[in-house]
């Protein structure tokens, strides 16, 4: 699916064009689509299906200037990753209703949720006659929606706590203007849409659209959905849901090595259940072009350039592992050498996706985009999410070990020159009890997921909002030394342009 980004034309998602009425003019037909005349067959509707995938890119690209891409949002606030940057999602303090990364995410999300629910819509209004001679892609084109709503609303869920749910396409000023959610509610309002996709999505796509959505994908976020909502509820039917989601996954299977994950000539493999589709143009990328105008196409890579310091006047805001990170590796870990450059006091140590080049313009990548899919979820995060959900549940907990084991037998096997290495061992029961192997699943969650999509900031929160550790307290290893973490920095604060325009939208505590 690397080429869907050049093919979306310009549905009803873009704006109108307005042009004077007079009897010259009144009669002329419409430059380009108007929705009037579009979402009526198979590839007008895969358009808008793709369209939907099209707004993923504006999370994942640099978009101009050191402070401006959307990584921040969830790879800084841990005990991963640090920066001498003026970021304040590290060090908490300065984080206010204003921060552009945080308003222009929270803009993307629901631009997003708009187009699924725009599809959602048409769905149900022509589906029973745009899909004439391919009636099995109504299903799949719904799941697809669905699917990428519950995404949106699972980060936006960890990453606000609180905002709208709009489940319904806004075409009325009344409706324009909802309230804040509450509690779980996006979580809940994900697993619904994601108990629905699973029904429908294909079990596979053909080669020419590998990269979208499937069943799988749908079983594994609904699965890690639920996984959150356990812990921060402690409700035992959202764990054991989980494992039967986890359980009826199928036809998946760990990579044999675990760089194969961040390898940008094997994407989509077996592990994988859900990627960004990164790829460039056939000329130079351009970083400073908005891929919502249609008439030209600006970067559809991914940014990794704050690992590398790219582009050079970016200056110090390169992202780089702490020492709380690299010490959980023990000596001789193969998966150490995929995600880190162990040298001490090394400023760009984090090597993840970027160690084999790939960049979409060399030579050096000068804008550090790349080709390279960011993971955004992968079977291994399943894996340790169902250990969680069973020693959470009370079951069987040499089962949880065993999956343990099976992460850290691939980790193993992974080893540059073919070869097995000795390390990381098994980790044996022998007596310990369920907040031990707790505590190995995050510790295991945190070398095998270092550095991609915000699960260790992810994690934190959620154990935090459950009271099973104190954010406050904790040694986040930063550079910065004004971090400072209160209780309500586990929600960041929702745009203040946004709870001014609407009267129903409040602000989260403490902004």
């Amino acid at each position: 699916m690397k080429n869907i980004y050049h093919i979306i034309s310009v549905m009803a998602f873009a704006g109108l064009v307005f042009i004077s009425c007079d009897d010259s003019t009144i009669e002329l037909d419409p430059i380009g689509d108007t929705e009037a005349g579009f979402f009526q067959t198979e590839e007008q509707m895969n358009q808008a299906a793709l369209g939907i995938y099209q707004k993923v890119t504006f999370f994942y690209t640099f978009r101009g200037g050191p402070n401006n891409f959307l990584q921040a949002i969830w790879q800084l606030p841990s005990d991963d990753l640090t920066t001498e940057a003026n970021h304040p999602h590290e060090f908490f303090v300065g984080l206010n209703g204003n921060n552009g990364q945080l308003n222009a995410f929270y803009r993307f999300s629901y631009q997003l949720i708009a187009r699924a629910n725009t599809l959602l819509e048409k769905i149900e209004e022509n589906g029973s006659f745009a899909y004439e001679n391919q009636p099995e892609l109504m299903d799949y084109h719904r799941g697809e929606a669905l699917f990428l709503r519950a995404w949106m609303y699972f980060r936006l869920w960890n990453t606000y706590g609180t905002a709208p749910l709009v489940t319904d396409r806004i075409i009325a000023l009344e409706n324009a203007f909802p309230p804040n959610s509450e509690g779980t509610e996006l979580l809940d309002q994900a697993i619904l849409d994601l108990e629905e996709a699973a029904q429908i999505l294909p079990e596979s796509w053909d080669d020419a659209n590998k990269g979208r959505v499937t069943r799988n994908s749908a079983l594994g976020l609904r699965g890690k959905a639920l996984v959150f909502r356990g812990t921060v509820t402690a409700n035992n039917s959202d764990f054991t849901a989980a494992i039967q989601d986890f359980d009826a996954i199928s036809g998946i299977s760990l990579a044999p090595n675990y760089g194969d994950n961040f390898n940008a000539a094997i994407e989509n493999n077996d592990e994988s259940l859900f990627e960004f589709q990164a790829n460039n143009q056939t000329a130079l990328n351009n970083v400073f072009l908005d891929n919502d105008s249609f008439a030209v196409v600006g970067d559809i890579g991914a940014y990794y350039g704050h690992f590398v310091r790219r582009p050079s006047w970016v200056g110090n805001t390169v992202y780089s592992a702490t020492s709380s990170l690299i010490n959980e590796f023990e000596a001789g870990d193969p998966r150490i050498n995929y995600v880190l450059d162990p040298e001490p006091d090394q400023v760009t140590n984090v090597v993840k996706y970027i160690r084999d080049g790939n960049w979409t313009n060399p030579p050096g990548g000068p804008n550090g985009s790349s080709r390279n899919n960011p993971r955004i979820l992968r079977y291994a995060d399943v894996l340790l999410l169902k250990a969680e959900a069973i020693v959470r549940s009370g079951g069987n907990l040499p089962e949880a070990v065993a999956i343990l084991n099976q992460i850290r037998e691939r980790a193993r096997m992974s080893v540059e020159n073919g070869e097995t290495s000795p390390v990381p061992a098994d980790y044996m029961l022998a007596g310990n009890g369920e907040n031990t192997v707790l505590e190995w699943i995050f510790k295991e969650r945190r070398m095998e997921l270092a550095c991609e999509e915000g699960h260790r900031w992810y994690d934190l929160r959620r154990r935090h909002l459950a009271g099973e550790i104190d954010l406050k307290s904790w040694d986040f290893d930063s550079k910065r030394i004004d971090l400072e973490f209160e209780d309500y920095h586990v929600n960041f604060p929702l745009p203040e342009i946004e709870v001014i325009e609407n009267e129903n939208l409040n602000q989260n505590t403490g902004y």
